[in-house]
Order: structure tokens, then C-alpha cells, then sequence
């Protein structure tokens, strides 16, 4: 049984472990590169168990050749599979491609294909010889192309992963050169070549372990680049005031920290807001990093899932210091606004502390009350505020440190000590954790207002008195202008009983009609003097609503007829609604809605009077014309006293006094009188009034 080198124990040693290594970085990351890793120390490792074992049993003949055969083809697939791991980062050219393979083929059909294997100490067969050269070229011009395409490719890369890409470099240039040196070495080599070749496979085998998984103490000296960067990141994010300059600062970093091709800063309504390096259109990122603000998305290049896993701890940094940066210039933006805001305001803008100690002052305030800024800061809040009204002042501060709203209206002095009205409104100025800091207060100067108050209740006031002395005047006409009118229609009642021609009764029937038409203008001007005095005096009662829409029907019938005008109208019998109102009030407002419906009307027109119940326990009754309509623009004119909207020009009689009459009296009786019309089809009056209840007064005829 051969004896194994200390060393060999080593190696031998490093080399299962290292599959160990790599089966376990494949089961944590998965994708091809770490697939190809795995196999490629997994093989060398079974070769490894696989060599100990047969050195142990010893087995001989055919089966003990093929078995070494076997574990040499192994052996020489070492450089390709790390070939196929660097191909699965990074595609090479097709050349190359068909160089590592022909090789690696060869080297696997020539040693299958040789014919017998010396023993320790014999002459080497010339064959033997050149198999060597063909084991040297393959195995040393494979492990040259992995070894010169990891090295470039740490170009670019963050420190770490540069560096761990560049120990898997020189530990497969080390096994080339273990292979070299093997190869080279005659047939009963000295120990010191043995002992040599061992050296350098384990120097080897510690360079995968370093770019495998190197120490903390080594990743962290390789890691002090990128750290150098992340502080100087830190202190360039300080001094950015603008998003876009937050990922102009950062992006960088973040690309040099993970070796990736591009980076991209997101804002809430995931819109860019800036990018660095290579963005490919339509790739998934590698790394999407959600911000408390949006998102940091990256590209890793082909060598990152595999190399830069722990750099990506750094990223997770970067992305907490951009939220802080874009925190930062959000809340600076608020509060460059809100200052704009406040210099920019008519009011004056306050703040105080809870001891009243002004602590700011806008230029409003300077103006309002003739103090710059600077001789108002640092003063007691107690310098505006007049000697009678300083228990006034500690008691809002009071009220505001307890956490109060107060909204007042008091008065201050200017810095000549004149007093002036203000209309004030304190509040507190609240902390983190909504503790009161301050008061803030807005004051306005209402100097002006009150004089306009005082100046409008002075005219209020003379306008009401003499609205009063106009009722009272039309009141006192209305009255002296009754008594001669009534003994006009009294005699002219007494001389229709008397025996008179056809002309001379025909004379006394205009008298009679002008009299009692001056008689009626007469009241209605009595009527609305007394609802603009409110001295109307009104007699509400359960009213039986379609007895008074009969009545009213039945009185304008007779004039709806001359003109061949079709009244329609609830049946006195239907439903029954009783409304709260004055019944001689209430048939007065129907009289002359359904008057004005046939006086305004088309001549063989109609008129649709409804009655209906509404929500709120209300009831509505709507007078439809078939008329020209009312104008859209005259509408809010309908109900002004004396004006007729032009009627005055079409012959239709008529004061403009109705329908203000009627809209009074039927908000006296507490309720609405509204109008709609549409030009060429007609005109809605409806009349709301409250129910009184579901007893209806008997009426003859109904039971």
C-alpha cells in the first residue's frame, strides 16, 4: 500500500471541503454558474474519496486499470468544468468554445485509449510521453483561458468580488502549473519535486477557499473601498437639496459597489428619477430595493448573483441613506414652501414659545404692526398687546400650551402704540410626539371691516327705519284712501237700485269694476306693507286643500271660459291633505296663481292645477300653464314687487304686486312658493305648505 504525504492529507482534505463549499453556495443561489462550481469541485472531490479508496484496497489487473483510467478522465475534466463555469457568466466566442471542448475530449478519449499504466519507479514507454505533453497542453491551455477570463473579468467588479474572481484565477493557474511541473518531472521523481507539487496544489486549494469564502477579516480589508465610497456617498447626500441630485450622488456608488451595469432611482408614483450606466428596456432588475419614498432597482452584471451577494448588504445601506437624503430634501421643500408661504401671506404669521417669546415674525407682521423683524424676535409676545388686555394675552397662551384651538378678536398695539382691531387665531406648534412646543398666530388687521360694520349696521339701521316710516306712511294712504273709495262703491251700490237707462248702467258698472280694482291694488299695497313690517296677521288653521283648489278653480273659471282655457284639477272628493295655514290667505294665493295662469296663457291653452305629498311631511301644489313662458334671464325677477317683466307692454292688466304678495304670504305661512318655466311651453308655480295632520273638517256634501 503506497504511503500518503502529510501534505497530500491536506489536500486532500481541502479539496472535499471545497465541494462542500460550493454545494452549498449552489443550494443557496441556484443558476447555472453555481451548478457548474458544484460539479466541477464535486468531481475532483469523488476523484479525491475515489483515490484514497483504491490506494487502500489495491486493486489489480483489468478492473484496477480502468478504474485509474477512470479517475485520470476525471481528473482532466477539472479545467473544462471550470471552463463551463465561467461560460455560464460571462458567453465565450465560439472558437474558444470549440478549443476548451476539443481539448478536453481528447484528453478524455486518450486516456481511455491507453494501453497500460506504468508502475512507481519504471521506465516510461515512449507513448507515455507523449500522452504527457497532450495531459500538459490541455490541461495548461484550459486553466490559462479560465484563469485569464476571470482575471479580466474582476475588472469593473467591486474590490471583493474582483479579488475572490482573481484567486479562482490563480488557483486554477496553480493546478495548471502542479500539472506542468508533474509532467515534466522524470519518471522516479525526488521527493523535493513531490513535495513541491504539494505545496503548490494546496497553495492552490487555499486560493479557491479565499475566493470561495474568504474570512470576515479579510472580506472586511477587501470590503474598505467600497466603504470609503459609502462615506463619501453619506457626505454628499448631505448637501443635496434636489431629488435629481440624490440619485445623481448615489446611483454611482451603487454601480461600483455591486459591478452592475445600471441603476435606477424611483420615486412613489414609480417615475424615474434618475439613472446611471446601462438600463436595458424590458429586463427584470436584478435587485429591486423598496424605499420608504419608491424604489431602487439595479442590473447586476453576469458575474454578480455569484460574487456579489455580500456587497449587497452595502446596497441595502445605500438605499437607507437615500431615503434619508430624499427625506431630508422632501421635508426642505415643504419647509422652503411653507416659509414661501408664509413671507408671501397679507397676515400677520406669529410664533411664539410657551414662555410667549417670539420666535419668528413674517413680513406681514412687520407691516400690520410697524416692527421689522429683528426688533420684534426675541421679545416678549406681550409688546403688541394693550395694558387692558394683558390678562387677555396670558390667558391664550394658557388655553394654546393646554392644546386649544382659540379664535378671538381683540386688539393690538402698532409700535407707536396706536390700537387697532385684529381678528386672531392661535394654535399649537406641535412636536415629534405631539407635545406643544409654541403657539403660532395669524392676526389680521379688521380696522377697516369694523368700520365697515359699524358703517353698514348705521345704514341698517336708517334703511330699517325708513322702510318703517314707508309701511307706516302706505299703511295710513291705504287706510285714508279706503274710506272716500268706500263711499264711491256704496253710492254707486245705491244708484244700481235705482231706475236707470242702459247707458247710464252701463257708466256705473266701470265705476263699480275701476272701484273695486282700486280697492283691490289697495289692499295688496296694505298687505305687503304688512309683511315687510311683520305686523301681518294671519289665522292658521287644518285647511282642507282640495276644497280651497276647488274654490279657486271655480272662481276663475268663468274668465278661463272667454278665452276657451281647459282647467284641470284634483276632484273635490279624492285624497284628502290638511295643511296648517290661513284659509282665506291660502285661497287668495291659489286666486291669483290661477289668475295669472289664464291672464298669461294662449288662447284656447290649458291649465293643470296638482296637489301631492312631498318628503318632510310637506304638501305641494303645482299651478301648470301651457303660456309662452318666462325668459331664464328674467327669472329672478319673478317675485320683485311692481315688476311685471315687460307684461306692462302687452295690454295684459296687471301691478307686479301678486306674486310678491303671494311668495309673502306663503312664507308666513311657513311655507315655499318656487317658479320654473320653459320658454314656449309654459310655466310651474308650486306652493309648499306643512300638514297639520290627517283629520279633515266635514265638509257638505262628504262623508
Amino acid at each position: 500500500m503506497t504511503s500518503l504525504r502529510p501534505l497530500e492529507y491536506v489536500n486532500d482534505a481541502l479539496f472535499v471541503g471545497l465541494a462542500g463549499v460550493c454545494y452549498l453556495q449552489w443550494r443557496r443561489q441556484g443558476g447555472k454558474a453555481p451548478a457548474w462550481l458544484a460539479l466541477t469541485f464535486g468531481l475532483l472531490a469523488a476523484v479525491v474519496v475515489a483515490a484514497l479508496a483504491m490506494a487502500a484496497l489495491v486493486p489489480s489487473g483489468a478492473a484496477g486499470l480502468w478504474a485509474t483510467k477512470l479517475l485520470l478522465a476525471a481528473v482532466f475534466l477539472f479545467p473544462y468544468l471550470l471552463f463551463r463555469f465561467t461560460a455560464a457568466l460571462e458567453r465565450p466566442s465560439g472558437r474558444t468554445e470549440l478549443v476548451a471542448s476539443g481539448l478536453a475530449g481528447v484528453m478524455v478519449a486518450a486516456t481511455l485509449a491507453l494501453p497500460s499504466l506504468p508502475e512507481p519507479g519504471d521506465a516510461r514507454p515512449g507513448w507515455l510521453a507523449l500522452y504527457l505533453a497532450v495531459v500538459v497542453a490541455q490541461w495548461t491551455a484550459t486553466s490559462l483561458i479560465v484563469a485569464v477570463r476571470l482575471w479580466l473579468a474582476g475588472r469593473g467588479q467591486p474590490t471583493a468580488a474582483r479579488r475572490r474572481m482573481r484567486g479562482l484565477s490563480m488557483g486554477a493557474a496553480g493546478l495548471s502549473l502542479v500539472i506542468v511541473i508533474s509532467g515534466a518531472a522524470p519518471a522516479a521523481g525526488s521527493r523535493l519535486v513531490a513535495y513541491a507539487t504539494d505545496a503548490v496544489t494546496l497553495a492552490s486549494a487555499l486560493m479557491f477557499y479565499l475566493a470561495f469564502a474568504p474570512p470576515t477579516i479579510l472580506r472586511n480589508a477587501w470590503r474598505q473601498p467600497e466603504q470609503a465610497m459609502l462615506r463619501s456617498a453619506m457626505a454628499e447626500l448631505k448637501t443635496v437639496n434636489r431629488p435629481a441630485e440624490v440619485a445623481t450622488c448615489l446611483l454611482p456608488h451603487v454601480v461600483g459597489m455591486v459591478g452592475a451595469r445600471g441603476a435606477v432611482l424611483l420615486d412613489a408614483a414609480a417615475e424615474p428619477i434618475g439613472s446611471f450606466g446601462q438600463v436595458p428596456d424590458g429586463d427584470e432588475p436584478s435587485v429591486r430595493l423598496p424605499l420608504s419614498g419608491g424604489s431602487l432597482l439595479v442590473w447586476g452584471s453576469s458575474y454578480t448573483p455569484v460574487f456579489g451577494r455580500q456587497e449587497l448588504e452595502l446596497l441595502a445601506a445605500l438605499g437607507s441613506l437615500a431615503d434619508l437624503a430624499l427625506e431630508r430634501v422632501r421635508t426642505a421643500t415643504r419647509d422652503a414652501e411653507l416659509a414661501a408661504v408664509v413671507d408671501a401671506s397679507g397676515d400677520a404669521i406669529v410664533s411664539t414659545g410657551l414662555d410667549g417669546t417670539i420666535r419668528s415674525w413674517n413680513p406681514a407682521a412687520a407691516a400690520t404692526y410697524g416692527r421689522p423683524a429683528d426688533q420684534a424676535v426675541g421679545q416678549p409676545f406681550s409688546i403688541v398687546v394693550p395694558d387692558d388686555r394683558t390678562e387677555e394675552a396670558v390667558t391664550l397662551l394658557r388655553r394654546v400650551a393646554a392644546g386649544e384651538r382659540v379664535t378671538i378678536e381683540t386688539r393690538h398695539l402698532r409700535a407707536d402704540g396706536q390700537a387697532f382691531s385684529v381678528s386672531l387665531t392661535a394654535a399649537p406648534l406641535l412636536g415629534g410626539d405631539a407635545s406643544v412646543l409654541g403657539m403660532s398666530v395669524v392676526a389680521r388687521d379688521v380696522t377697516e371691516r369694523k368700520r365697515a360694520e359699524r358703517a353698514l349696521r348705521e345704514a341698517k339701521a336708517e334703511a330699517d327705519r325708513a322702510n318703517a316710516a314707508k309701511s307706516e306712511y302706505l299703511s295710513r294712504m291705504s287706510h285714508e284712501l279706503r274710506t272716500p273709495l268706500n263711499a264711491i262703491l256704496g253710492f254707486a251700490q245705491l244708484l244700481e237700485l235705482e231706475d236707470l237707462t242702459d247707458e247710464q248702467r252701463e257708466n256705473l258698472h266701470y265705476i263699480l269694476s275701476a272701484a273695486r280694482h282700486l280697492l283691490e291694488l289697495i289692499n295688496e299695497v296694505l298687505d305687503i306693507s304688512r309683511i315687510e313690517a311683520g305686523s301681518l296677521s294671519l289665522s292658521p288653521e287644518p285647511v282642507d286643500v282640495l276644497r280651497v283648489v276647488t274654490d279657486a278653480v271655480d272662481l276663475i273659471g268663468p274668465l278661463a271660459a272667454e278665452r276657451q282655457i281647459r282647467v284641470e284639477a284634483p276632484a273635490p272628493d279624492g285624497d284628502a291633505w290638511v295643511v296648517l295655514a290661513d284659509r282665506q290667505r291660502l285661497k287668495q294665493v291659489l286666486l291669483n296663481l290661477t289668475s295669472n295662469a289664464v291672464k298669461y296663457n294662449r288662447h284656447g291653452g290649458s291649465i293643470h292645477v296638482t296637489c301631492r305629498e312631498t318628503a318632510g311631511g310637506r304638501v305641494a301644489i303645482a299651478v301648470r300653464d301651457t303660456g309662452p313662458g318666462i325668459p331664464a334671464a328674467k327669472m329672478d325677477r319673478l317675485f320683485r314687487p311692481y315688476d311685471r317683466l315687460g307684461a306692462e307692454h302687452t295690454g295684459v292688466q296687471g301691478t307686479g304686486m301678486g306674486l310678491a304678495l303671494s311668495k309673502g304670504l306663503v312664507e308666513a305661512m311657513d311655507g315655499r312658493l318656487e317658479a320654473s318655466s320653459v320658454e314656449g311651453e309654459g310655466t310651474t308655480f308650486t306652493v309648499e305648505l306643512p300638514l297639520a295632520g290627517s283629520l279633515v273638517p266635514e265638509a257638505p256634501g262628504r262623508s
